[in-house]
């Protein structure tokens, strides 16, 4: 059995993949007027600026208008479920990530 290098960008990304299914299910639990999702893809921002081409920015970018857009008012009962598709991106990528794929 080989050795599992648990680094920063391991941590660091699985934090990302419990985070995306919390706020999945923030989404449909919480008010949709909080602002902790946009706290999260903030993070995830960052995230994909100090790790090039771990996460797609297209992918990111799309939930976090998403959010915005929940945030602000504009059609959020029908956004989230369309910000349901970044963040299964997320939540996979971050296992691709995870486990070297």
């Amino acid at each position: 059995m080989g050795h599992y290098p648990f680094t920063l960008f391991n941590g660091l990304t699985l934090l990302v993949l419990i985070l995306a299914i919390l706020i999945a299910g923030w989404r449909f639990r919480r008010p949709l007027d909080s602002n902790w999702p946009l706290v999260f893809y903030a993070a995830i921002i960052g995230h994909t600026i100090v790790f090039a081409y771990g996460l797609n920015p297209y992918g990111v970018a799309a939930g976090a208008f998403c959010a915005l857009a929940i945030r602000f008012g504009i059609y959020p009962t029908r956004v989230r479920f369309m910000e349901l598709a970044p963040l299964a991106y997320l939540a996979w990528r971050a296992v691709g990530l995870i486990l070297m794929w």
